[in-house]
């Protein structure tokens, strides 16, 4: 490529960096059983990408449990109950629960 031309990107190619703990909060607090794991999956990219002893591991763990958590029991819903609970998501082993 010639030097000055820029060349478009996918959403896919953006390399974007671990986010701060305010963004990181406002996307996993924003999580709903039916994107817990994608959501899950997204976090643990950006626990891989940082040291095993780095300051921001504990946090990015406890975000993991709470991902795993909604994506098998759910959230808990507001109101009166007009239908039976349904069952529960089952995990694949491969997905750390």
């Amino acid at each position: 490529m010639a030097p000055g031309s820029l060349r478009s990107v996918t959403v896919l190619e953006r390399i974007y960096g671990i986010p701060s703990e305010d963004e990181l909060a406002m996307l996993v607090g924003a999580a709903v059983p039916h994107f817990a794991l994608q959501i899950r999956a997204r976090v643990a990219e950006y626990s891989a990408a940082l040291p095993a002893d780095h300051p921001r591991q504990p946090e990015l763990a406890r975000h993991l449990w709470r991902l795993d958590e909604l994506a098998v029991d759910g959230q808990p819903g507001e109101g009166p109950v007009d239908l039976p609970p349904r069952a529960s998501l089952v995990l694949p082993p491969s997905a750390g629960h």
